[in-house]
């Protein structure tokens, strides 16, 4: 029972929503056939590479002292 009430919520959800952009992101995720999470994972980045990305864009920012 739990299932079908988290559906009709989905759904009265989904028909409240305005949003274009985000209407294309659900019908995206609807024709998405499958996920392959070691795929995706392969396409991510270290923890140390994010650290070193954020510390490089936030030493361009302009901070007042």
């Amino acid at each position: 029972m739990k299932i079908l009430a988290q559906k009709k919520e989905i759904i009265y959800w989904i028909l409240s929503i305005e949003d274009q952009t985000v209407l294309n992101e659900i019908e995206t995720l609807k024709k998405q056939t499958s996920f392959n999470f070691e795929e995706e994972f392969k396409k991510g980045i270290s923890g140390e590479e994010l650290k070193k990305r954020t510390t490089e864009y936030l030493k361009t920012l302009p901070w007042k002292k």
